[in-house]
């Protein structure tokens, strides 16, 4: 369906395109990947040591040039790291194999405490993204894909707020007999700040999922944990609104 002055040039045609463009299967992934009983506690102990000037192939979706950029951004982390950032890489692409994904769901299983207290927010959010795509469960895929779009949307809204120069931690100040208010897009109702509950909501959904599968648990409860304890994001800024603590409803 054709859609009048979209607000992406070329309209959803050309988001796939470039969708598609970065799910080009890899060629030679077999060649990346460790045995599959490789010892995971072991390789959390190792160190990366990266080769600037190691020969690479020329293809450009070759999985050895993806592993050496990945070894590059690495480097002096633990090997660990390192490998689940490659499953991630792998499974980002079409066609990727079953062993790559029973890899990134064992690390989790095995050695998801250890990752979810030392792994940047950045591959967090990527591994909750993967759990959506991947997951063995619906509360994986779910949780995943919840955890994942609710970061992205923090860094969004919160990106382009900081145009207006306010501290993050600062939340607008209420300005009353000021020109009517614009409204929402798609005509929606405006969100009570003062009494609405669509943020609590959210994030317990999040939790409750989190909560009910033990392998997506650890980096739930670490990703949701960060919401309630930075005041940066945009949920910490609708606490100010709010006119009583939070109580049970009836």
């Amino acid at each position: 369906m054709d859609i009048e002055n979209p607000v992406y040039p070329g309209g959803y045609y050309s988001l796939m395109r470039n969708l598609e463009h970065a799910e080009r299967p890899f060629q030679n992934a077999h060649l990346v990947m460790p045995p599959a009983d490789v010892d995971l506690a072991a390789l959390a102990r190792q160190t990366v040591t990266a080769e600037p000037d190691r020969p690479l192939p020329e293809g450009e979706t070759d999985a050895r040039r993806k592993l050496h950029a990945l070894e590059l951004e690495f480097d002096g982390d633990n090997v660990l790291h390192l490998l689940h950032a490659l499953t991630i890489a792998l499974l980002r692409r079409r066609d990727a194999s079953e062993e790559a994904r029973q890899l990134f769901l064992r690390i989790w299983r095995e050695q998801g405490k250890f990752l979810a207290g030392t792994l940047s927010v950045r591959w967090m959010i990527s591994a909750a993204t993967t759990f959506g795509d991947h997951g063995d469960t619906i509360e994986q895929r779910l949780g995943g894909q919840g955890l994942s779009m609710l970061f992205d949307l923090i860094k969004l809204h919160d990106s382009e707020r900081r145009q207006s120069g306010r501290g993050n931690d600062s939340g607008f100040p209420r300005v009353r007999g000021a020109k009517p208010r614009d409204g929402l897009a798609f005509d929606m109702d405006p969100y009570s700040l003062e009494n609405g509950d669509l943020d609590i909501n959210m994030l317990a959904r999040l939790w409750r999922l989190s909560e009910a599968d033990a392998v997506l648990r650890p980096l739930g409860f670490r990703m949701l944990r960060l919401v309630m304890s930075d005041r940066k994001t945009i949920f910490a800024r609708l606490r100010r609104y709010k006119r009583s603590p939070i109580t049970p409803s009836h």
